[in-house]
């Protein structure tokens, strides 16, 4: 498909990097919102990246790679994004290392990781994002097993969702982490084997939403259990 006349357009989903030139979007310099299908047929990640740095107006993004058949060579650059607007990224794509917080747009609101197989701790630079309002992690985004949130990160995220990391066994909070965090989603983290200590002192916290898995673990957190100290601040709780 050639669609490098379409200089007007705000919106394009689905445009798929096999099928259409990412010059093409070169051209389109009013868009608004993209999703893209990426394989890697045809173009790398660093390409099509260099594509979308003149895409000044971009304040939504989704890149996604259904079938995983992209697998980033060793010198090869990769995913960087230098769209000042872009406020929501969400990404699908097997990417076994996260870029630096110097390679996100600063002013990003919000992100979406899923099927990354990150072997690194994703949160050591997402933290360092300092405008997230919102994080969600899903479906081995993280193949690692243990995450750490510093103290002073994430200062302005108010929601987490933690969803089908199914290797993470330890997650830290350190005090001063996430200070502003309102909703807290946990699914289908069944190797996780406690809470970290440190929600205590997220007194903002609002709402956790999370399923156990185990009766013992479920013991743990309800009225009178050994854990429940730290969640007893956190007005909903709905803990399964």
């Amino acid at each position: 498909m050639e669609l490098g006349s379409l200089v007007n357009l705000e919106t394009l989903e689905n445009f798929s990097t096999e099928h259409g030139s990412v010059r093409d979007l070169q051209g389109m310099t009013r868009l608004k919102a993209l999703s893209i299908s990426f394989n890697g047929k045809g173009c790398t990640m660093e390409t099509l990246s260099s594509s979308l740095s003149g895409l000044s107006h971009l304040e939504t993004l989704t890149i996604y790679d259904d079938y995983k058949l992209y697998a980033p060579t060793n010198d090869e650059e990769g995913f960087f994004l230098d769209c000042m607007n872009l406020k929501q990224l969400k990404l699908s794509i097997y990417m076994p290392r996260l870029p630096d917080a110097q390679r996100f747009p600063s002013y990003l609101t919000s992100i979406t990781l899923s099927g990354c197989c990150l072997e690194e701790d994703p949160m050591q630079i997402l933290e360092k994002l300092l405008h997230l309002y919102e994080v969600s992690l899903l479906n081995k985004s993280f193949c690692g097993k243990r995450m750490v949130c510093s103290g002073g990160g994430f200062p302005q995220l108010h929601k987490l969702e933690l969803s089908g990391l199914l290797d993470l066994e330890e997650w830290i909070v350190e005090e001063g982490s996430m200070p502003l965090l309102h909703t807290l989603t946990i699914r289908n983290c069944r190797k996780l084997k406690e809470l970290p200590d440190g929600l205590r002192f997220i007194t903002s916290l609002e709402e956790l939403d999370m399923n156990t898995h185990t009766l013992e673990f479920w013991k743990k957190l309800s009225r009178g259990g050994e854990e429940y100290y730290k969640v007893q601040h956190i007005p909903l709780l709905n803990i399964i």
